[in-house]
């Protein structure tokens, strides 16, 4: 995907027999949308963009999120915003509560 502004950061992964590249944007510009953007996911060109401004934590439950949203797409369960938002949040406490949530490894994440 080509964007005025470059990831600063990107990384790729394998998932449903394709390659996605996991990218952290620098602003709203990068990630094709302004004002309070935490992410995107661009299904087609296998992409999903994390505003490099957030928490660790928060851009985990991000990416969650833009998942759900390709998931919805794919499958065409015409999920809501509100609906992708309260998923999301509830896969991630639940998953994190019981140990199941590994974090994705972000460039600037402390190891512990």
């Amino acid at each position: 995907m080509e964007t005025e502004t470059k990831p600063l950061w990107t990384t790729t992964r394998e998932a449903m027999g394709k390659t996605w590249t996991i990218g952290l944007c620098p602003d709203d510009v990068a990630l094709h949308k302004k004002g309070g953007n935490f992410g995107k996911a661009y299904f087609a060109a296998q992409e999903i963009n994390i505003n490099v401004r957030l928490p660790i934590d928060t851009r985990d439950q991000t990416l969650l999120h833009e998942i759900l949203h390709m998931v919805s797409d794919e499958l065409d369960l015409d999920l809501s915003e509100p609906g992708v938002l309260a998923a999301g949040a509830f896969l991630y406490a639940f998953l994190r509560g019981f140990g199941l949530w590994n974090g994705f490894p972000w460039p600037d994440k402390e190891k512990r």
